[in-house]
């Protein structure tokens, strides 16, 4: 797979996402980065060792994996390499979405907040895949359940509610001191990918 394509593939996300945001804010986002790399590493943290704990426990209980990964597959397929860029855009995506979601519609509660980030991650999960199976010419990952044709599965909502809970929690504590944190996280990143 070429890395140009991939790089493409992923710049093209970001500037959708931030259109996609901006759109929802009715005015083009101001970006602070020091906050957009804490988010970033963040979310990209939580994904990685989520997923690969997830789909550990769920191969561990139901006898074969929720999905496997076959874009740079690492951890037996459970995430990728490639999935800290995917997750660090989520992370992006979210915090765009922060300050829309609480100053147009006071939307503050962290059950309502993971609420929207479970029902929102199929979505993105599933456009995210597709869009990679068009123009990279496979899937990111692919769901073993067929219940929403392998490129998500209605089984992820209430993991996808408790990463928003967990999410939601960790960058109101990474806020506080953003350089440290982006330090921590993309070191503990950097282990994960190197321990392969």
């Amino acid at each position: 797979m070429s890395v140009v394509r991939l790089v493409i593939f992923a710049v093209s996300w970001f500037f959708l996402l931030y259109l996609l945001n901006s759109a929802i804010a009715r005015q083009f986002k101001r970006i602070d980065l020091k906050m957009v790399f804490v988010y970033f590493s963040t979310i990209a943290l939580i994904g990685l060792f989520g997923e690969i704990f997830l789909d550990t426990a769920y191969n561990l209980f139901v006898g074969h994996p929720l999905w496997y990964y076959q874009i740079y597959p690492i951890k037996g397929g459970y995430t990728s390499s490639f999935a800290i860029v995917t997750w660090g855009a989520y992370g992006f995506h979210l915090y765009l979405l922060h300050d829309s979601l609480q100053a147009k519609w006071s939307i503050t509660r962290t059950r309502h907040l993971a609420l929207i980030i479970a029902l929102e991650g199929l979505v993105l999960e599933a456009a995210l895949t597709l869009s990679a199976k068009f123009y990279l010419g496979r899937y990111m990952y692919y769901y073993l359940p067929g219940d929403l044709w392998h490129v998500s599965s209605f089984q992820n909502i209430p993991f996808y509610f408790i990463f928003g809970v967990v999410a939601i929690h960790a960058l109101r504590h990474v806020r506080k001191d953003p350089r440290f944190f982006t330090c921590m996280n993309s070191f503990l990143l950097l282990v994960l990918l190197i321990s392969r």
